[in-house]
């Protein structure tokens, strides 16, 4: 600088900007460049400044300016390509950190920064390079180590991105950073225990951490842990106020909890905080249908259809939402986005052949193929009636259900034709077109409540079996004068909503058998801890059951089912029992809403919780319906009897 004043004044201006009084040192750079406007260094400073004030264009502007006046210039360059980065101009800020490299090859900032740039481009072969050679170059650096293993994680090389993880653990024993990526990693690899002490790691050692606070949350939601879950979530919702996906998770988890309000509230911060965001919009739809707000939810799914219309939940959701409304017209052929994502069970079978879309089969073999839940088999296994008769069907179901199908589909009317039942897992015959089971309502064209209608019943169980459980189930009557009630309160513990749609056996089962006259049988195959020690105080017989077609046959025996919404409602359905299907307050798409019946089986009475979570008055309403049926009583007098179904 020629003047010594200036000279001074531009020392100021570095001192200022040390010290962060950011504005002042602005001002006296703008004055020493009214005087020299092509002083590089004043004009370096500047740029920096006005990046560091988020005025990234001007500022990229004088980087630029500054790097092509003196090529040589690392900082300025190193300022620039920062500068492109956060403007969104990667592959401007690629060329700047390149020219940093051919300048000095050993720079790991340079190389740190360009695996940076490379990988917000999508180049994560280019990227995984640079960050490698950053961390040789710097092999006592975890943070680099933690970068890398992120891109790996990315990449899809979960081995290398644990071996990364675990190298900057050994580096820096208090990398937070690294002890959740690592957690990322086994979760993903599906090693829950070892996840969740690692991320029980990363929030020891940063205990305000939101994502610790998250990540952790979600593997103790997976474990079921759903109370720890909660804490945590709401923990980082107070800590990141302002991120939607922070609430979205809390939302998430208050709705597996049953606090579905409280859910909707989340949700709408979260739609508030991110009103593009179509997953947001997709969960509070969700939650907001599971609430009984139809109108508002088929709203909400519209638009977040509207904004992805190619992502498979968010279609999926948009379908369940139809189907619990009733429009079976858009649900079921929009169910079938539960193959593109809407379903993380599901997998695409990979079949050679052509999907089935209702046209004839005459001389042809279909595949039609179960998919999702034994129950869901159970119900929809009932469209093989309505399959042309001139082809030939291979029904493939679950193992546990093939001897009952294969036995009840024989001596019914239900499948016409050549139908074969086959196990899932063993090999198949030779098909020329396939279709999932849950695809039938689509395929055959069906767009109202009527068309799901089956006369029951239309699976019949082992006919000896019948009779063995005949005999046991005439011998109670005969005791007892005993209206036989089968019961069953609680479904698979790793169903989604089973927090929601089980209950306690006591809760259920012991105003039951406090009534005079009902015998009450166990109709589900799994027990949970103290279930066997209620049905020893409450004097219920614990019959062991020999899979479906021992089931079947009890079933058959009853006077009557009380159930949860499980497998056995849909069993019992099937064989046209009386059925007395208990649901949550936010019950399952199939179940719809409001009504105390359903097309899906004539026999069967809905009872409703008219509050989240509140069985009590339910179960008041079933022990009230009981006693209604003691003038039906002497119409009952054979096992084989069913009870009418009141309104």
């Amino acid at each position: 600088m020629v003047s010594p004043e200036l000279a001074a004044l531009f020392g100021q201006a570095q001192h200022h900007d040390r010290a962060g009084r950011l504005d002042e040192a602005e001002r006296l750079c703008r004055l020493i460049l009214r005087r020299l406007p092509n002083e590089t260094a004043v004009l370096h400073l500047l740029g920096v400044i006005l990046c560091r004030t988020r005025r990234l264009v001007e500022g990229a502007e004088m980087l630029a300016g500054v790097a092509a006046a003196q090529p040589g210039n690392i900082p300025a360059l190193r300022a620039l390509g920062d500068a492109f980065h956060a403007l969104g101009h990667l592959a401007d800020s690629v060329i700047a950190y390149q020219r940093i490299l051919f300048l000095q090859p050993g720079d790991a900032d340079a190389h740190l920064r360009l695996g940076l740039s490379r990988q917000a481009l999508g180049q994560l072969p280019g990227a995984i390079a640079a960050f490698r050679m950053a961390a040789a170059l710097k092999p006592a650096d975890a943070d680099i180590r933690v970068t890398l293993g992120m891109a790996l994680e990315a990449a899809g090389d979960t081995a290398a991105a644990l071996a990364a993880y675990a190298d900057a653990i050994r580096r820096d024993a208090d990398n937070a950073p690294a002890f959740l990526g690592l957690g990322n990693v086994l979760a993903d690899q599906g090693r829950a225990a070892e996840a969740m002490a690692a991320y029980a790691r990363a929030l020891h050692l940063a205990p305000d951490w939101p994502d610790a606070l998250t990540n952790l949350g979600l593997a103790l939601q997976a474990d079921g842990q759903l109370d720890q879950a909660l804490a945590l979530h709401r923990r980082a919702a107070q800590l990141a106020p302002d991120a939607a996906n922070v609430h979205m998770n809390l939302g998430t988890a208050l709705q597996l909890a049953g606090q579905g309000a409280a859910a909707v509230d989340s949700y709408r911060r979260a739609v508030a905080l991110a009103p593009e965001d179509a997953t947001c919009l997709s969960n509070l739809g969700q939650a907001l249908a599971e609430q009984g707000q139809v109108t508002e939810a088929l709203a909400v799914h519209g638009q977040a259809a509207a904004l992805a219309p190619d992502n498979g939940v968010v279609r999926f959701n948009q379908a369940l939402a139809w189907l619990l409304a009733g429009d079976d017209a858009r649900g079921w052929p929009a169910y079938a986005w539960r193959w593109r994502g809407g379903v993380d069970e599901l997998a695409d079978r990979g079949f050679a052949v052509p999907e089935w879309k209702g046209e004839d089969l005459a001389g042809r073999t279909l595949l039609v193929h179960a998919e999702q839940g034994l129950g869901d088999t159970l119900q929809f296994v009932r469209f093989l009636s309505r399959l042309p008769s001139d082809g030939r069907v291979v029904l493939e179901v679950q193992p546990p259900l093939l001897a009952l199908l294969r036995d009840g589909l024989a001596h019914s009317d239900l499948a016409p034709g050549d139908v074969a039942v086959v196990a899932r897992g063993r090999p198949l015959p030779a098909f020329d077109l396939h279709v999932p089971l849950m695809s039938l309502p689509a395929a055959l064209g069906i767009q109202e409540a009527a068309g799901l209608a089956m006369p029951a019943p239309y699976l019949k169980a082992e006919a000896d079996r019948v009779r063995a459980w005949a005999g046991r189930l005439g011998g109670e009557r005969l005791g007892t004068g005993a209206l036989n009630v089968g019961l069953a309160w609680s479904g698979n513990p790793r169903h989604r909503a089973d927090r929601l749609r089980s209950m306690s056996l006591a809760d259920l089962a012991g105003p039951l058998a406090a009534l005079p006259g009902v015998t009450l049988w166990p109709v589900q195959a799994d027990r949970r801890r103290g279930d066997e020690d209620v049905l020893a105080a409450l004097g219920v017989a614990d019959v062991a059951l020999d899979g479906f077609t021992d089931t079947a046959a009890l079933l058959t025996g009853l006077d009557l089912v009380i159930t949860v919404d499980t497998a056995v409602a849909h069993l019992a359905g099937a064989l046209g029992r009386s059925v007395w299907l208990l649901l949550p307050y936010a019950p399952d798409w199939r179940w719809r809403l409001n009504s105390r019946d359903t097309p899906w089986y004539p026999a069967t009475r809905l009872f409703r919780q008219e509050r989240q979570g509140d069985w009590a008055p339910v179960i008041r309403q079933v022990v009230a319906a009981l006693k209604a049926q003691e003038s039906a009583r002497p119409a009952l007098d054979t096992p084989s009897g069913t009870l009418p179904v009141p309104l």
